[in-house]
């Protein structure tokens, strides 16, 4: 990559940054209003990032809404993956191949044994929200060491990310980055 194109993906990456944390579009009266209502909400202000931290933006924040949903909620999923594979309620597994589809449920439930640390599941998989927001834990895993990035981060996927051990987060989203690949490549026997 020569320095041009380095040059270009960081200014990328801290656009989709400014986009996720500022509201630089609206007047005053409203900026006090957002800001209100986000800290009601448990949201402060987004804190400010430094240079490092836009050059460590994950590749998965600039990609299309759709492709990054899929991708939480798969995530969300593996971490999950020890539980799904003992579930017998069929209303939750029909819930998670609507959201995921049918082919990464399969791979998620083919996750071999012992691949992903046991993670408290209960109640993420109870609703679409809590799947969310376990799913946003486990991408903000790799972020544990920029908080402020993280933060925006969660902004960006819309989520109240829960603490998870970062060897669940890790595995999770390993395994989750290989089977979401694999099943764009067309080759959903290589996801598990």
């Amino acid at each position: 990559m020569s320095g041009a194109d380095a040059r270009a993906r960081i200014v990328a990456q801290a656009r989709v940054l400014d986009a996720v944390g500022g509201l630089p579009t609206l007047g005053g009266r409203a900026r006090r209003l957002s800001r209100r209502l986000a800290e009601r909400a448990g949201r402060g202000p987004a804190p400010a990032v430094a240079f490092a931290d836009a050059a460590a933006l994950p590749d998965w924040a600039s990609w299309p809404a759709e492709r990054r949903d899929l991708f939480v909620h798969l995530a969300a999923a593996m971490a999950c993956a020890p539980a799904l594979g003992r579930i017998i309620d069929g209303r939750v597994l029909a819930r998670l191949a609507r959201r995921l589809g049918e082919v990464a449920l399969d791979a998620v439930l083919a996750t071999p044994a012992g691949l992903i640390p046991p993670s408290p599941c209960d109640t993420a998989l109870v609703s679409d929200e809590g799947l969310r927001d376990l799913g946003a834990a486990v991408l903000l895993s790799e972020l544990a060491d920029r908080p402020a990035l993280a933060i925006r981060l969660a902004h960006l996927l819309d989520a109240q990310p829960w603490p998870l051990p970062t060897a669940v987060g890790q595995a999770a989203l390993h395994a989750a980055r290989g089977s979401l690949l694999a099943i764009e490549a067309g080759r959903p026997e290589a996801a598990a």
